[in-house]
């Protein structure tokens, strides 16, 4: 297949090939051809390419055949991506849009200083990976006793915090803008929003489902897995659960395919079996 016709199909993929070094002017060359080219591996290449472009496409334990310095690369180039290019287009448009108000639209002041918490979160977690996280899963190598624990709960909380806030932005700017403002800046600001926060979500699920089982027991459950698990088997649907715990629906959705995975367990039955087992729930109510 030729490149060229992947990325027309597809032009949120523009920034993913980005990052593997591949820039567009692609001309008539095969998604092969260029992988080659630019020393790709055309395997993990076409895997990261259909993860990010289908959300119920994620073959886990095809990723984690793959060397760990493949992933732990590709999510560096997606940091710096965020770094270099995404925030910084966010910042620019989010600045002109309020600057056109006249400082005068007080909703919009408030969404610039959303933006600029989850900068900072983003940043931060960002920084952590540079200089901590990424250099100690690469340092520990193949010592398996050794790679557990190894990233904190609080990390996995920034994760869904990253998401919420962009979750936050993009409703706040559907449902709650008020006052006078650019209608085609608002729009330039909304999309740019919503490219990053679904590239975050992708980007999430790679951390969270690949490299998170490299480093923990696969059995454990984080406490936020403990607390969902507790409401599925209380029979809170979905959509419940994320009201109950602030959380959007696809947060729910990716702890629920968390939980399936690290307990090999798919059915309410046997979840409850395992809840009440490990003394997550007392009884059935």
């Amino acid at each position: 297949m030729r490149m060229s016709e992947v990325v027309s199909e597809h032009l949120s993929l523009i920034p993913v090939i980005n990052r593997f070094g591949i820039r567009l002017g692609v001309g008539d060359e095969t998604v092969m051809a260029l992988c080659e080219a630019n020393d790709i591996d055309t395997d993990f290449f076409l895997t990261i390419v259909n993860t990010f472009i289908n959300e119920d496409y994620f073959p886990e334990k095809k990723l984690q055949n793959f060397h760990l310095t493949q992933i732990i690369d590709y999510l560096k180039q997606t940091n710096r991506y965020y770094l270099q290019y995404q925030l910084p287009n966010i910042d620019r448009h989010l600045q002109i849009f309020i600057h056109t108000s006249g400082g005068s639209n007080a909703s919009l002041q408030l969404l610039g200083n959303i933006f600029a918490s989850f900068r900072e979160k983003l940043c931060g977690r960002i920084q952590t990976d540079e200089k901590e996280w990424f250099p100690q899963l690469l340092s520990l190598g193949e010592k398996e006793q050794n790679r557990r624990n190894t990233r904190s709960k609080r990390s996995v909380d920034t994760d869904e915090s990253i998401e919420a806030m962009m979750d936050d932005m993009r409703n706040i700017i559907i449902k709650h803008l008020t006052g006078v403002y650019d209608e085609n800046l608002c729009y330039a600001v909304l999309f740019a929003i919503d490219a990053l926060g679904r590239d975050i979500r992708q980007h999430n699920r790679i951390r969270n489902r690949i490299l998170l089982p490299m480093v923990d027991d696969n059995s454990h459950l984080s406490n936020r897995e403990k607390e969902v698990l507790r409401l599925i088997v209380s029979g809170y649907t979905n959509k419940e659960i994320a009201a109950r715990l602030f959380v959007s629906l696809n947060t729910i959705l990716t702890h629920r395919k968390n939980i399936t995975a690290k307990l090999g367990i798919k059915t309410i039955p046997g979840l409850t079996f395992y809840a009440i087992t490990h003394k997550i729930i007392t009884e059935i109510k």
